[in-house]
């Protein structure tokens, strides 16, 4: 196995670093895309890698090897893994599988009991709940596969707000549905719990999303100061009375929001070729490393499969060989 197999690694140690200022660079909506499509096929490649690692100890075992009908030698001879980084490729793979399954859990126990709060909610038009609460808070809340979200307001929000500033606050709201922000986010939280290299990606596509749902607000109302103002308003009024929101739920206030209000009072977001064209290079080369180890790795168990002939083949050959020749010459004189 060559040394390519740890090319997984560098380009998620690159891609981690490089996570905040790709998603502030790019469109909200392809920055989404991009580094989460891009985020979960690295992750996957890096443990893979993993496996492979750890796969040149777990052959070298007995019962393993038995299984697999291939020589323990002839696998430590053409292993250049040592033994002592095959376990530690063991020990990560565990641990980042383990953190990843309970990722894909509490997500999935937030969701259900969003789920179940959703069912008590009695919805007004267009999916609107309105909760009596002074302090102000506005969520989209997503339903289960095949069911349908909610967006729910507080009374406390819709006081500080005014009429317009009510009409970024839904569009935002809606806007996140709509664009099923919430398996971006969860799929960006899985992600960095089976590669902790992309740590940044959960909180940059957090950040992307809320600025995406902006930029559909603000095409909505056709104001952008208005909804930079809404988003404003909104965040000042709920500093004193903080939510613990859980990861189910995506929040009008929440994010970055200087930056957020920043990006509305500029122009549009612009294309940048260059970085989609770098974020898109990060994935070939992973794509290229993986199917480089899996090749190695084949061709590893491969070699340790063909056992070397032993003493008494080589002679039952070489008789064979003398037999036939000693026929094809009986064979020719006769002709």
């Amino acid at each position: 196995m060559r040394i390519i197999v740890y090319t997984p690694f560098l380009v998620s140690m690159l891609l981690g670093l490089a996570i905040p200022h790709f998603g502030r660079r790019l469109p909200p909506a392809t920055a989404t895309r991009l580094l989460v499509g891009v985020g979960a096929a690295v992750a996957a490649s890096s443990a893979f890698a993993l496996a492979c690692l750890a796969w040149t100890y777990l052959g070298q075992l007995p019962f393993i090897a038995a299984l697999g009908d291939w020589s323990i030698r002839l696998l430590k001879a053409h292993d250049p893994v040592s033994p002592v980084t095959a376990m530690i490729a063991l020990l990560a793979l565990g641990i980042v599988s383990v953190a990843a399954a309970a990722t894909v859990a509490r997500r999935c126990l937030d969701y259900l009991r969003a789920a179940r709060a959703l069912r008590r909610m009695r919805g007004g038009p267009g999916g609107l709940v309105i909760v009596d609460d002074p302090a102000p808070g506005a969520y989209a809340v997503p339903g289960l596969p095949g069911g349908r979200g909610r967006v729910v307001v507080s009374t406390g929000i819709l006081r500080v707000l005014s009429a317009d500033e009510r009409r970024v606050l839904l569009a935002h709201e809606r806007a996140h549905l709509r664009d099923r922000h919430h398996l971006y986010r969860a799929i960006a939280t899985v992600a960095a719990a089976l590669n902790p290299l992309l740590a940044a990606l959960p909180r940059t596509v957090e950040y992307t999303t809320e600025r995406w749902a902006d930029e559909r607000a603000a095409g909505e109302v056709g104001d952008r100061r208005l909804a930079a103002r809404a988003i404003a308003t909104a965040a000042l009024a709920t500093t004193h009375h903080p939510h613990q929101a859980r990861s189910a739920v995506l929040g009008f206030h929440h994010g970055d929001v200087p930056s957020r209000v920043t990006c509305l009072l500029a122009a549009p977001p612009r294309r940048h070729p260059l970085v989609t064209a770098l974020v898109i290079m990060a994935l070939a080369t992973c794509l290229a490393a993986v199917n480089e180890v899996r090749t190695d790795t084949e061709t590893l168990f491969e070699q340790a499969a063909s056992r070397p002939a032993t003493p008494a083949t080589v002679a039952f050959a070489h008789a064979t060989q003398a037999q036939t020749a000693k026929a094809a010459e009986t064979v020719h004189r006769a002709g």
